[in-house]
């Protein structure tokens, strides 16, 4: 019969194994939507005035469209922007174009304000989209941004929670996982070392 600290192994064993499977088989899942429906720009560098397109092609209107961007200039981040004008200060002006030429997205960022945005929009039609960034400042800033569907973005930008709750549980039951197998691991030893002192002293009581 099994003692008690293997039984407790065993079963650790066993949700450390399904925590693992469960985080790989859903994180696979994220991660193939992110390689095969989501545009990825990374360090895309824009000079004073210029401008950088992007597109992405839309199939579906069911679900929202994320865009995430994230600002970086060459300003001195000691140098107090506030009393600059507008087109002083690093600033990127972000939109997306619809299919039928609408621009149905528009935001800005600057340093002074928001170099983080996280927006969705839902399309309208299918077709071809074209994320544009536009650098209005006077100094080159660095953007790096996402232009697709996002796994976690659902409606008006809120989080999908349905969306990680695979890669979620599977973490969790890792982590039970691997604290059952340590737990188990420590009262296998001690229930080990009770067994030998119990030998000990039947034997030392027949003699």
């Amino acid at each position: 019969m099994l003692k008690r600290g293997y039984i407790i192994l065993i079963a650790g064993a066993s949700l450390f194994v399904v925590g693992i499977a469960l985080t790989v088989v859903y994180g696979i899942g994220m991660a193939s939507t992110l390689l095969d429906e989501t545009t990825v720009l990374d360090t895309v560098e824009i000079e004073p005035s210029e401008s950088v397109n992007h597109t992405l092609e839309i199939d579906t209107i069911d679900r929202p469209v994320s865009v995430a961007l994230h600002m970086e200039s060459d300003v001195d981040s000691n140098i107090d922007t506030s009393n600059q004008s507008p087109s002083e200060r690093p600033t990127v002006e972000q939109l997306v174009v619809s299919p039928d030429g609408l621009v149905i997205n528009k935001n800005q960022l600057s340093e002074h304000t928001q170099s983080d945005l996280l927006t969705t929009f839902k399309p309208e039609t299918e077709g071809i989209y074209t994320l544009t960034l536009s650098n209005l400042g006077t100094e080159r800033v660095t953007v790096r941004s996402l232009f697709g569907f996002l796994p976690i973005s659902g409606e008006d930008g809120r989080v999908n929670l349905d969306a990680i709750m695979g890669v979620a549980a599977g973490g969790i039951i890792f982590i039970i996982g691997a604290i059952t197998l340590i737990a188990g691991t420590i009262i296998a030893i001690i229930d080990r070392k009770r067994s030998r002192n119990t030998t000990r002293h039947t034997f030392d009581w027949g003699r």
